[in-house]
């Protein structure tokens, strides 16, 4: 392998070529441990364009990569189309994960080790001035941590599926994301430290939770132990310097310049997040950015999806819009729009239409139909030590996406109420409601909703599901008497036809969040839960969809 020694402001990079027998001309590549501030080196590999040429630099990090080192060679040979289009990539493991040294603390060194890597960049032989973001998910999330310092040349970035709010990504309306945050972070945190205590019998189904990371690694973590401590979304923490806040992240959107491309879907884990960070933007903000939702996962990919109707998927989707990130970064360079994403618009897909529309946002529609979940009364018991029901997939909130329902009141702490079938189409856009007239012998309690579609083909899909406690909005509440709670679904969009049926499940828990202990005050801190006896009224519960006007047929 040949060395090319660079200027002494950059380590030495180790060259190489991807051979031409692969096809086309010989590529160059390089690979580096680069030390960042502290000395500690990280895994970077990249392909060069031919010697002497400066190109725009697309620039990733992950820390989803095995300990071992990248085919440089073959993953070089693939990047062929990008060089031709004026584009080098530049990809690095994240600092404890695959080949990096050190280790990983989820979100705390990206900051500092990305903008330390944007130097690195500028140093580059092939620099032109020209540095381009692309990432999904963490791999989002390494580039919002400084995109509020709006580095002048940034010129554009294509960052997928990922809130910058870490409230939503940790919690809903107080209730923890075992589903998302917990099971992610523990998986994560200093994943390549073998010496590192964790207990397999420590879950975050625990009581008293707030104790989750003495109990399974034996020390305080405050990235963790923080984010714990503050499950309202109104707490002065979130604003606040502090490990676990994310508050760098907040205000990256809003405080940089460079064109955006946002992208999410309807079953992605941050769905609602995404589309709360579209609707805070400023105009002015969103005149050279453009927001994308399809109908896929977290994923982008049909794995997320109930298989086995109308072909492949429900309705017969495909909502693959083929906008690449490399296009969004011709249209960041040359001011050309490109088709699937046009700058202060967003895109989205329409389920079982099978088609895609364009306005400023995803916004409810004019016309909201109401329907009544039936009568007289339902109570099941909640204790919170008996495992959750096993509800499959989530609807916009956590893992898992579409998935097929099982029957109606599938388990003796599950409540169904089965609407009777639509006499008309409707088209439902936006941010679907549902208000639930309640009571408890607690003094607090949970309530959790899911609402389901069956189609044509006699399977129950599931639309959306929420989560909230009888004193979420502050106010006391004494035992047996009626309470009304409220939920508001993440955006989506989608026909519903003459004939279909929708089908309302309550219950008092999910495996997607920590279980509520059924008492007032600090939940998470409660040592000792209580069995609850909850209590619905179907006849003065309801579901509001928004709907297109006229709302009966096609528009």
């Amino acid at each position: 392998m040949a060395k090319k020694t660079l200027p002494p402001s950059i380590a030495t990079l180790a060259v190489g070529l991807a051979p031409s027998a692969r096809g086309g001309d010989e590529v160059r590549w390089f690979e580096e441990m680069v030390p960042m501030r502290d000395g500690t080196r990280l895994y970077t590999y990249g392909v060069l364009p031919p010697e002497g040429v400066k190109c725009g630099i697309v620039f990733m990090r992950t820390p989803y990569a095995e300990e071992k080192l990248v085919d440089v060679s073959s993953w070089a040979a693939d990047q062929r189309s990008a060089l031709a289009r004026g584009y080098a990539y530049v990809m690095q493991h994240v600092r404890g994960t695959g080949m990096s040294e050190g280790a990983w603390l989820p979100y705390e060194d990206e900051r500092d080790d990305g903008l330390f890597m944007l130097d690195w960049l500028r140093r580059l032989p092939h620099y032109n001035g020209e540095i381009f973001l692309d990432g999904g998910s963490y791999l989002s999330s390494v580039h919002w941590s400084y995109l509020d310092t709006n580095p002048p040349d940034v010129k554009g970035a294509a960052l997928a599926v990922q809130d910058v709010n870490r409230y939503n990504i940790a919690y809903r309306n107080g209730f923890f994301k075992i589903g998302l945050h917990g099971n992610w972070f523990e998986e994560g945190f200093h994943k390549k430290d073998k010496s590192l205590r964790r207990s397999a019998a420590a879950t975050f189904r625990d009581f008293p939770l707030i104790d989750y990371s003495r109990r399974h690694w034996g020390e305080a973590v405050p990235a963790l132990d923080n984010v714990l401590r503050h499950p309202r979304p109104d707490d002065p923490f979130w604003r606040l310097h502090e490990p676990g806040s994310g508050v760098d992240y907040r205000e990256a959107l809003n405080n940089s310049t460079m064109p955006i491309l946002l992208r999410t879907a309807y079953y992605d884990i941050f769905t609602d997040g995404v589309c709360e960070m579209w609707r805070e933007m400023t105009p002015e903000r969103r005149s050279n950015c453009a927001f994308l939702i399809d109908a896929y996962g977290h994923s982008g990919q049909p794995e997320d999806w109930a298989k086995g109707t109308h072909g492949e998927f429900p309705g017969g989707a495909r909502s693959d819009e083929g906008v690449s990130p490399l296009d969004w970064f011709d249209y960041c360079r040359t001011g050309v729009p490109c088709a699937g994403a046009k700058p202060e618009r967003t895109r989205y897909y329409v389920l079982w239409e099978n088609r895609w529309e364009e306005g400023p946002e995803l916004a409810d529609g004019p016309r909201r139909v109401r329907f009544s979940l039936g009568e007289g009364a339902r109570s099941w018991t909640y204790d919170p030590m008996r495992p959750a029901p096993d509800f499959p997939g989530s609807g916009g909130l956590c893992f898992g996406g579409m998935q097929l329902q099982p029957p109606p009141d599938f388990r003796d702490d599950v409540v169904s109420f089965v609407l009777p079938p639509l006499e008309d189409s409707l088209d439902v856009r936006g941010r679907m409601t549902a208000e639930l007239a309640v009571a408890s012998d607690c003094e607090d309690t949970c309530f959790y909703i899911r609402v389901s579609v069956r189609k044509d083909d006699g399977k129950w899909y599931l639309l959306r599901d929420d989560i909230t406690s009888l004193r979420f909005d502050g106010a006391p509440y004494v035992p047996g008497g009626e309470r009304r709670v409220s939920f508001r679904f993440a955006e989506h969009a989608f026909r519903l036809e003459n004939g279909d049926a929708l089908r309302v499940d309550v219950a008092s828990a999910s495996p997607s969040f920590a279980p509520h202990p059924n008492v007032a005050g600090d939940a998470f801190a409660c040592a000792n839960p209580k069995v609850a006896r909850n209590t619905v009224f179907p006849g003065r519960s309801f579901i509001e969809l928004p709907c297109r006007y006229p709302w009966i047929g096609h528009w």
